[in-house]
């Protein structure tokens, strides 16, 4: 199973287009892994999460297309996830190889509904809502890959991951989310290890109370807390995303603080592969 994390900024990017602070100056000399756009990621080539308004130029930079997308799930409704008109790039004429069938949408309520009132029943476009996701209720694919959403420490109605191919590979999408709910450690708990765990590090290095998002504290917590309950194991890859420049550390700095911990950092275009 490979996971290729597209994008891994928070919500304004990474510089940010309308700050000068240190860490959006340092980025913009350093380049390479400290640009950072916003949040998606692509499962095997078929399953793609998440859809912001830089999906387009980070399949570009990658030299992947969606080609092979069966299905798109959404997370939650916040604009650096979904912006219902790029999904009008899936059908005729901005694309003349259209999907045969069309692609299946999975999302919770608001979700389901940004997409419907942007394009009105009978959908114009290329896409099949299906049903609003509902937490602790699993999701089967066309492709026999089961989802199960749990509910997240952040907006409204968002969820978190827990998504298992066909071939038994599990990964838990874990952002974006303060610490975890109660209800989402005791079902990851019982639903046994994952071979890919992410977690939202939006904070980064500076105090928080770890609520709606996770600091690098907040993170190493719930690694903790996920091994106890052998959710997270040593075959377990382990991955931080999802920085504000807010957070204040950069790559490299962000890669020595999680190294004892035995995080990875992620950086736009990065695929993991188990």
């Amino acid at each position: 199973m490979q996971l290729t994390i597209l994008g891994t900024a928070a919500a304004e990017g990474w510089p940010a287009p309308f700050c000068r602070c240190i860490a959006c100056q340092e980025a913009r000399s350093r380049k390479g892994p400290d640009i950072r756009t916003r949040a998606g990621a692509i499962i095997d080539n078929v399953i793609k999460i998440d859809f912001s308004a830089d999906t387009v130029s980070q399949l570009q930079r990658t030299g992947r297309d969606l080609c092979n997308i069966h299905s798109l799930v959404f997370t939650h409704q916040h604009s650096d996830h979904i912006v219902p008109t790029e999904l009008e790039w899936a059908c005729e004429p901005y694309t003349v190889t259209p999907s045969k069938v069309p692609i299946k949408v999975y999302g919770n309520c608001v979700v389901t509904g940004m997409i419907r009132a942007e394009f009105p029943e009978p959908l114009d476009v290329n896409l099949d809502v299906q049903p609003d996701l509902q937490p602790f209720v699993e999701v089967e694919l066309e492709d026999g890959t089961r989802i199960l959403p749990l509910p997240a420490d952040h907006c409204e109605h968002a969820l978190l991951l827990r998504i298992r191919r066909p071939d038994g590979k599990t990964i838990f999408w874990g952002h974006d989310s303060g610490r975890l709910p109660a209800e989402t450690v005791s079902a990851l708990g019982q639903a046994g290890p994952v071979d890919i765990a992410v977690f939202d590090c939006t904070f980064g290095g500076q105090p928080s109370n770890n609520r709606g998002h996770l600091g690098v504290d907040g993170v190493i917590e719930m690694v903790s807390a996920l091994r106890t309950l052998d959710v997270i194991v040593d075959a377990t890859t382990v991955v931080a995303t999802h920085f504000s420049h807010n957070g204040g550390l950069l790559h490299d700095d962000l890669i020595r603080t999680f190294a004892p911990h035995g995080v990875n950092v992620a950086h736009d275009g990065v695929t993991y592969t188990v």
